[in-house]
């Protein structure tokens, strides 16, 4: 299957054409000292979609002070009425992934680069990302719990939980009016081979400390990190020796000061990632009142996303520290 488009696509046209990147949010950036809210729309919009999509855009810069913002559209590839649009538009921004064609101060460029993108297919929809923060916090809590609780500790509302539930029925069972998961092994591989990715925008970033060292240090420049992957696995149930660092990241860090070197992603020994899924840090405190780490099941899935082969091994023992087993 083709890949769903991601800001990331976007960004590595912005730095390949030689356009330097900051990146605030996962959908606020700063390219040439300009601010840019990022859009990423995962079919061509019309010429009308963008102008409805600029005058918001215009609108919060007014709200933000900001004289100089730009919009940028992320999209699949640029129709020649979009084109002839952002070449027009001083504050609109596009980037066509599957033609390298970036739009910029009204200029057009035509990115060469080395086959990195695949084409991007056809739309699978909004990520379903407040659905498996409920598998998540199902897992990693025996307690029954009500359906207010429950989007309380993933911040979402009580009627997408209840949906949610009724589609699970045999998975979850209710007692007075509180639920649990009754077949949890069947819960964590929906999740594993489900769940979308947390979306948004991936810095990468080397260094030659030990990996567990990257992601501390990593954390220690910045409130809010939270370690995954590897870090997380060896803080929640140690087992494998860590192959990557994974820190998710309310905003870019600035590593360099941290004696990181920034790397191609396929080289990096440390990602950052500034997630589109709301729902991280939420289920993060639901599983720890100070959170270091992400959630057990979340660690597992980038721990799944790194490999190696002792990826399931290490998996298990997550899956066996979040439903508070102990081996046999």
């Amino acid at each position: 299957m083709a890949p769903h488009l991601t800001a990331d696509a976007g960004i590595d046209l912005l730095t390949s054409s030689g356009l330097n990147v900051a990146i605030d949010s996962a959908s606020d950036l700063v390219v040439d000292d300009v601010p840019v809210e990022l859009k990423v729309y995962a079919r061509n919009p019309s010429p009308s979609d963008v102008m409805r999509m600029l005058y918001r855009a215009r609108q919060r810069g007014v709200r933000n002070e900001s004289t100089n913002r730009r919009l940028l559209i992320v999209m699949p590839s640029v129709p020649t009425s979009i084109r002839k649009l952002a070449e027009d538009t001083p504050d609109l921004a596009v980037a066509g992934v599957n033609d390298s064609i970036l739009i910029w101060g009204r200029k057009t460029r035509f990115i060469d680069l080395v086959d990195d993108i695949e084409d991007v297919g056809r739309p699978r929809g909004r990520p379903s990302w407040g659905r498996h923060a409920l598998m998540r916090a199902l897992l990693f809590s025996d307690e029954r719990r009500t359906q207010v609780e429950l989007a309380a500790q993933i911040g979402t509302s009580q009627a997408a939980v209840s949906k949610a539930l009724k589609d699970w029925t045999g998975t979850v069972e209710k007692v007075n009016g509180r639920w649990r998961a009754v077949e949890p092994e069947k819960l964590w591989d929906r999740f594993l081979e489900t769940y979308p990715g947390p979306g948004g925008i991936t810095e990468s970033w080397y260094s030659l400390d030990p990996i567990i060292k990257q992601a501390e240090d990593a954390q220690a420049t910045a409130p809010d990190v939270l370690l995954s992957g590897d870090a997380a696995a060896d803080a929640i149930a140690p087992w494998r020796v860590p192959k990557k660092a994974l820190v998710y990241a309310k905003k870019g860090l600035r590593l360099a000061r941290a004696k990181f070197a920034e790397a191609e992603r396929d080289e990096a020994s440390l990602e950052v990632v500034i997630p589109a899924d709301p729902t991280i840090w939420a289920t993060a405190a639901a599983w720890s009142e100070h959170p270091r780490t992400v959630d057990p099941v979340l660690a597992a899935w980038d721990v799944r996303r790194t490999g190696g082969p002792d990826a399931g091994e290490a998996i298990e023992r997550l899956i066996i520290r979040a439903l508070q087993r102990t081996l046999g």
